[in-house]
């Protein structure tokens, strides 16, 4: 027997009442539970009623049934929502220098990484990213570019010391001083006689990548530089 989509198989029993052995779909509603049972009463023998009270517990059980399977498609989809939600916020992310609490061996300093993609996994959210290894810049006296060693010691075109110098932190920034520029003196006083800082110029510092990505869940990143 069939009531739409839900099939029924049924036996007749030695006396000649029709029993259900089995029903094939495991997707039934409410609705296909009272189609069911009015088959059943159809069926029944008028000397052996079923049980209304019984009945009413079968209908209030399919009936929670149902509802609790519409609260975890609900569940499922506000779920699903946050996750695409929250991977559209953290793509604000992407190209950021960041830093997550790691601290460098060598140079004693916080690790930072710049984000290159972002990915969702099973509603957690993801940043790959490069680690910066160091950092390095360009220094140019009268306009020609000019060398300077890890102490920062600068060295003209003849690769002469010169009366000034930088100062490098351990990654390798070139760092202000308290004047506002970069360079200081024999004495390792700031620099502020203006026709010398004119002769200077300094590019920003550029970041020198590893190789491969590292992947870190976003919520372990500390800072946004």
């Amino acid at each position: 027997m069939a009531v739409d989509n839900v099939i029924v198989n049924s036996k007749t029993g030695v006396d000649g009442n029709s029993y259900t052995q089995s029903i094939s779909n495991d997707k039934l509603t409410n609705n296909d539970f009272l189609k069911l049972l009015l088959e059943e009463l159809k069926m029944q023998d008028p000397t052996k009623p079923m049980d209304s009270n019984a009945l009413m517990d079968s209908q209030l059980q399919m009936s929670q049934i149902e509802a609790n399977a519409d609260m975890s498609k609900s569940l499922a989809a506000l779920t699903s929502s946050y996750s695409t939600s929250s991977l559209s916020n953290a793509v604000g992310l992407m190209g950021q220098t960041v830093q997550n609490g790691e601290i460098d061996e060598e140079t004693n300093l916080p690790i930072e990484y710049k984000i290159e993609t972002i990915e969702n996994k099973s509603g957690e959210i993801y940043v790959n990213m490069r680690k910066i290894e160091s950092y390095n810049s360009e220094i140019y006296y009268e306009g020609v570019a000019i060398k300077y060693d890890q102490d920062g010691n600068l060295y003209d075109s003849d690769n002469n010391k010169m009366d000034y110098h930088v100062k490098i932190e351990a990654d390798g920034k070139i760092t202000m001083n308290s004047s506002g520029n970069f360079y200081y003196d024999n004495k390792n006083q700031a620099v502020t006689d203006r026709d010398i800082l004119n002769r200077f110029s300094t590019s920003p510092n550029r970041p020198v990548f590893a190789e491969d990505l590292v992947q870190r869940n976003a919520t372990s990143l500390t800072k946004i530089l």
